[in-house]
């Protein structure tokens, strides 16, 4: 068989640009990208999350994505009057919600996380910044250990409290009366009925909420000078 040096020449070098030029494309595509998303997240941190000295740590960006007919457990029944399960999931069952969770779900334990609207580009749905323990000043930490054993101590006193509109999940305890997110249900009191053996107890706990209420009140002033509603 003979083969012509020249043609095969040329053919290999037509390989070699054209394989250079796809890559100098893909490259521009990419840098085009990034130039387009750090102008977002300026935009962003702009004219949402406001600037300022705190706002020059490191932000992680953290792109989402809707599931909303995603259940974990989507064999084990519901009572449809009081939306609670029949039963508990078996281990089976158990098994397949945690490779769900694996799979579309991931942990976020670190760092400033900004969680844009995935729905509306220009809303953020939060801000979370974790703070290492070993990092935590003596006050904080004397601060976190009030509040959640005031939050503890007080599960005895309280009825936990639901929406029947909630799409979070989960429960809420405090002291006093709320302003429910029920439809025409104005207000509701949801303080168990305790005996009077109970009552100084009572007082004494619901006396530290002044304290709890001035806690809270720092921490949101303090998160409140970083983000703009």
């Amino acid at each position: 068989m003979c083969v012509i040096v020249g043609a095969l020449k040329n053919a290999t070098t037509d390989r070699c640009r054209i394989s250079h030029e796809n890559s100098s494309r893909e490259l521009a595509n990419t840098r085009n990208k990034q130039r387009k998303r750090a102008a977002f997240h300026a935009r962003l941190q702009e004219r949402v999350i406001g600037v300022d000295m705190s706002t020059l740590k490191s932000i992680r960006w953290q792109r989402l994505s809707y599931h909303p007919k995603t259940r974990l457990y989507p064999t084990v029944p519901f009572d449809k009057k009081t939306d609670k399960p029949l039963r508990h999931p078996t281990p089976d069952e158990v098994s397949k919600a945690c490779e769900l969770v694996d799979r579309k779900f991931f942990l976020m334990n670190f760092g400033r996380v900004v969680l844009v609207d995935p729905n509306d580009e220009d809303s953020v749905i939060a801000v979370m910044e974790f703070t290492p323990w070993d990092q935590l000043t003596e006050t904080d930490k004397e601060n976190l250990n009030f509040i959640s054993t005031f939050l503890h101590q007080s599960k005895e006193f309280v009825n936990p409290v639901g929406s029947s509109t909630r799409s979070w999940g989960g429960k809420m305890w405090g002291i006093g009366w709320r302003k429910s997110q029920d439809f025409m249900q104005k207000f509701g009191r949801y303080i168990k009925a305790f005996p009077p053996s109970k009552m100084e107890k009572f007082d004494k706990l619901f006396q530290q909420s002044k304290l709890l209420g001035e806690i809270l009140g720092d921490y949101y002033r303090l998160e409140g000078s970083i983000m703009q509603f």
